[in-house]
């Protein structure tokens, strides 16, 4: 599997992709950072299929400067930040520079710098350069507290879980706020969902249980199926009966104000002549530019730096989709 590193001279804009760069919500103060698309483990249920190379022939990373630079540019438009969330559609802390990055983010007018992890990478070094950048919050996926059911469902043999504990007790010692967030999978993790609550109470940290989805590219877990909204918060109301807990996001545990909206720079069905820049994260994709705003192109395999005519036939959160054909 390649990685391709994305940085000023590739000239390809960090506004655009939804798998990389930045990413802005309706008008919510709230952005997203995307600084690589690496992850180190392989979730059988993984929602983006991270490491499947038949899926992901490559991957990318951002060069640090490079990305700040463009932050700065998306912060001072939309004015003051009350979030910016460093999350990925691998693992965050693969980023060799995530220290810098989010000791940059913390020079701007930005109220709250969060981040999610598997917590199998961290260690005291990292956390306490992670908090002494300005890191306040952090989500961690945990799934079970069963080493070898763990190692299962993270798809990694060497995956560490009293690492991972430890690494936990530290986050806590450290002052950074941690939410647990295991994903519940019905008939495979039920008994191990009531165990991590347990230990959120032994942490006195957070916890927010998510649901199991199927997405169109991402990994299925064999034998579970997708459950309704209404039966997963009717478990849910059950364990915070059991427990007498919260569990999941409550709109007060991400206040985010209103913001003006980036600008959307094309419409949809609008035919837009682009610059093909490089391959794109998954096969017969390219990554694209017009008007200083990166693209994907489906059904594309032209020559890199050609020019080609496209449908635009998606630009809602300034995520931009192309056909070529």
């Amino acid at each position: 599997m390649g990685i391709v590193t994305i940085d000023e001279k590739s000239g390809i804009p960090l506004i655009g992709l939804a798998y990389l760069g930045i990413l802005t919500r309706n008008d919510n103060s709230l952005i997203q950072i995307r600084p690589t698309t690496v992850c180190n483990l392989k979730c059988p249920f993984c929602s983006t299929a991270a490491n499947s190379i038949n899926i992901h022939p490559r991957n990318f990373v951002i060069e640090k400067t490079y990305l700040v630079a463009w932050i700065k540019e998306v912060v001072n438009y939309l004015g003051e930040i009350d979030i910016a969330h460093i999350d990925s559609v691998g693992e965050p802390t693969t980023y060799k520079d995530l220290p810098f990055l989010i000791k940059e983010i913390k020079k701007l007018k930005v109220k709250q710098v969060s981040m999610v992890t598997n917590c199998s990478l961290l260690n005291e070094k990292l956390i306490k350069e992670l908090k002494n950048s300005g890191l306040d919050k952090i989500n961690v996926s945990i799934h079970s507290l069963k080493e070898d059911k763990s190692k299962i469902l993270f798809g990694n043999s060497s995956y560490d879980l009293k690492k991972v504990i430890k690494n936990l007790e530290l986050l806590v010692k450290n002052k950074v706020e941690v939410w647990l967030t295991p994903v519940y999978l019905p008939g495979i993790n039920e008994e191990d969902i009531e165990d991590i609550i347990q230990l959120s109470k032994k942490l006195n940290c957070h916890i927010g249980i998510q649901k199991y989805e199927i997405h169109k590219y991402g990994r299925k877990m064999k034998g579970v199926k997708e459950e309704t909204y209404h039966n997963f918060y009717k478990k849910i109301n059950e364990w915070e009966s059991k427990f007498n807990i919260q569990l999941g996001f409550k709109a007060k545990d991400i206040e985010v104000k209103k913001v003006k909206k980036l600008p959307i720079k094309f419409k949809l069905n609008e035919k837009v002549k682009i610059q093909l820049k490089c391959q794109g994260w998954m096969p017969n994709q390219m990554i694209g530019i017009a008007k200083n705003r990166a693209i994907t192109v489906l059904d594309c395999n032209k020559p890199i730096n050609s020019t080609i005519s496209a449908k635009i036939i998606q630009t809602k959160n300034n995520i931009y989709l192309a056909k070529f054909k």
